[in-house]
C-alpha cells in the first residue's frame, strides 16, 4: 500500500508542477495563442507561426508517447523561433535527449544546382543569397539553454554538407525538423542521416517549405524528399500537412 501511496503521490505533484512550471508556459506561441502583439509583427504569417510551433509541440510528444529513439535536430534555425519550441516542448515533456541545431548562420547559400536556379522563389529574388539570416550561434544557445541543459544543446555553424560530418557517431534521430528551403540544402541534409543510418524507426520528419514553389514536386524539400525515398528505399506514413507550407511523414524502414 505504501509503495502505491508513493505512486499516486509523484503522479500527484508531477502534474502539479507540470500545471505550475511548463516551460512550455513561457512560450509566447503557447502562452497566450496569437496576440495582437503578434498579429502587428508577423501580419497574417502569424497563424503560420502558431500552426508551426503546435505541430513541433506535437512531434516532441509523439515521440515521447511513441517510445521513438533518438535525439532531436532542426536543419535551419534563423531566428531560433522554432528551436526554442522544441527545446521547451522537450523539458516539458521531460525529454532527456540531445537537441542538434543546424544552421549556416550567414542565410541562404549560392543557388549553384540547376533545380533551385529554376524555382519560383530562388527567380523572384525571396530566396537570395545570404537571405534568411538570423541570429548568431551564441544567441541561439542563450535561446534554449533557457529550457535545456548546457549540454543537451548542440550547434552545428556552416553549411549542412560541411557541418554533417561532425554529428557524434551513433547518434539517431527521432525528430527532424527540415526548414531549409533549397532543394540543395534539404537534399544534403536527407541523404547524409539516411546514408549514415541516423534515422530512428518510427521518426518523424516534418518539412517546412514543403508548399512552396507553387507545392510544385519539381522544386525544394518536395523533390529532395522523392529523391531519397527512392534512393534509400523508405518505407514511411504520410502524416498531412500543418500550416500552408508544411507537411510531415513518419519513418518505418528503409535500405541503404
Amino acid at each position: 500500500m505504501t509503495g502505491l501511496f508513493r505512486k499516486i503521490t509523484d503522479r500527484l505533484l508531477s502534474y502539479h508542477r507540470r500545471l505550475v512550471h511548463d516551460p512550455l508556459l513561457s512560450v509566447p506561441e503557447f502562452a497566450g495563442r496569437i496576440s495582437r502583439t503578434e498579429q502587428i509583427r508577423y501580419g497574417s504569417e502569424a497563424r503560420n507561426c502558431q500552426a508551426v510551433a503546435d505541430m513541433l509541440l506535437f512531434g516532441v510528444e509523439y515521440v515521447s508517447g511513441a517510445a521513438v529513439e533518438g535525439d532531436v535536430v532542426e536543419f535551419g534555425c534563423m531566428t531560433g523561433r522554432t528551436a526554442t519550441v522544441l527545446a521547451a516542448a522537450m523539458a516539458s515533456f521531460r525529454l532527456d535527449r540531445k537537441l542538434h541545431l543546424f544552421d549556416s548562420f550567414e542565410g541562404l547559400p549560392d543557388s549553384n544546382s540547376e533545380t533551385d536556379q529554376r524555382s519560383l522563389h530562388v527567380k523572384h529574388g525571396v530566396w537570395a543569397p545570404g537571405t534568411c539570416r538570423g541570429i548568431s550561434p551564441a544567441a541561439l544557445r542563450g535561446k534554449c539553454t533557457r529550457y535545456l541543459a548546457g549540454d543537451q544543446v548542440l550547434i552545428y555553424e556552416g553549411w549542412f554538407r560541411d557541418s554533417m560530418p561532425r554529428i557524434p557517431t551513433g547518434t539517431r534521430f527521432g525528430l527532424l525538423h527540415v526548414d531549409c528551403d533549397l532543394y540543395q540544402s534539404a537534399i544534403d541534409a536527407l541523404d547524409y542521416v539516411f546514408q549514415q543510418r541516423m534515422v530512428a524507426e518510427g521518426a518523424i520528419i516534418l518539412f517546412d517549405d514543403w508548399n512552396c514553389n507553387r507545392a510544385s514536386n519539381d522544386f525544394g524539400e518536395r523533390k529532395a524528399w522523392q529523391e531519397v525515398t527512392a534512393k534509400y528505399r523508405i518505407t514511411f506514413s504520410d502524416a498531412g500537412d500543418y500550416g500552408w507550407a508544411g507537411h510531415k511523414f513518419i519513418v518505418h524502414a528503409w535500405q541503404s
